[in-house]
């Protein structure tokens, strides 16, 4: 790693995700497991808006209605045999990809799958394929949905690493090495640039660079 290296990476951040345009800063829904789930499902094919609509006044009525920390999907589960009272604590009506059910109804049917699986909160969480499987049966839900749910959660993925890891290769010199170690060297460097966690830089990156993908039509 070099002084230019970080230096490439800073310049690239500002021009691509500038810290005042870019809404996405935050560390995601640390600690908060339905915070977590409630934004992988209704971010899906959707804009993300500010935190009075969107993804994150979805969260914010649940956040109201619970009057607790966002940390035990038992309740959520709870929802699973009447979706319509989820729907009317939400406020929101969108469907899934494919129009299976409403994205109230999957985040029911999800964190029932997840407490059958013995995984209530943010702390019972790992990224592996029992608990992939638990969230993917889901009629609507797929591997994105799971990526985003960890991810804001605190955990990375091999497709979210792959992400960052992408992004720095295209900050640097194309002809430069950028090893998996080297690139979070790098962006922990570019985090205390930005007065940031590692853990906000991250995340900021790969919405980013979901948002890319998503653009291109990549996968």
């Amino acid at each position: 790693m070099s002084t230019a290296h970080v230096r490439d990476l800073i310049d690239y951040i500002a021009a691509e995700l500038p810290p005042g345009a870019w809404p996405h800063w935050t560390e995601g829904w640390p600690r908060e497991i339905e915070a977590g789930l409630l934004d992988a499902a209704f971010s899906a094919r959707a804009t993300y808006g500010t935190p009075a609509s969107g993804v994150r006044a979805v969260i914010g009525r649940w956040r109201a209605h619970r009057g607790v920390p966002l940390d035990d999907l038992e309740d959520l589960s709870e929802y699973a045999d009447d979706p319509a009272e989820l729907i009317a604590v939400l406020g929101n009506r969108q469907r899934v990809p494919g129009n299976y059910t409403t994205k109230a109804e999957a985040v029911a049917l999800a964190a029932r799958s997840l407490v059958t699986a013995g995984r209530r909160q943010s702390s019972d969480l790992r990224d592996d394929d029992v608990l992939r499987s638990a969230l993917v049966q889901i009629a609507g839900f797929g591997s994105a949905t799971w990526e985003c749910f960890v991810v804001q959660l605190g955990l990375h993925t091999p497709e979210s690493r792959c992400l960052l890891h992408d992004f720095v290769i295209d900050a640097v010199a194309p002809e430069v090495e950028v090893t998996n170690a080297m690139a979070e060297e790098l962006l922990a460097a570019a985090a205390v640039r930005f007065d940031v966690t590692a853990a906000t830089l991250s995340h900021a990156i790969w919405r980013y660079q979901r948002a890319q993908r998503r653009l291109t039509g990549a996968r």
